[in-house]
């Protein structure tokens, strides 16, 4: 038996937050990708997605430094809880990571960036 497909969360300015393999990004109520995901989970995370992108609209007109690291830091704990609930409604055996927000200095976060979440 084939198993479940792993699936990504990464915030990427102008992608979907959802990854099968590196490159393929894809909506959280993309029909074809079948998650079955809650309307409020849906809602969040495509939220999510258009905050970073706001958040990174922001910093190419402004170039504030300070404004995009306290930004970065409330998407990326947004994005850890959001994982941790989409690992709790996917289906058993499927697997979760969270890669972050991508363009952004590991500094900040020290070693909790990459950790992946899995709910069986």
């Amino acid at each position: 038996m084939e198993d479940p497909p792993h699936i990504t969360l990464l915030g990427e300015y102008r992608a979907h937050p959802l990854r099968r393999g590196l490159y393929d990004d894809f909506a959280p109520d993309d029909s074809r990708a079948a998650l079955g995901l809650s309307d409020a989970l849906v809602a969040d995370l495509s939220a999510w997605a258009r905050g970073i992108d706001a958040a990174m609209n922001t910093w190419l007109a402004d170039r504030d430094d300070l404004r995009w690291d306290a930004a970065f830091l409330r998407l990326h704990e947004e994005g850890e809880t959001l994982a941790e609930r989409l690992a709790r409604e996917l289906a058993p055996g499927r697997t979760v990571a969270y890669e972050g927000v991508q363009g952004v200095s590991c500094a900040l976060l020290g070693t909790r960036l990459g950790n992946p979440v899995s709910v069986d």
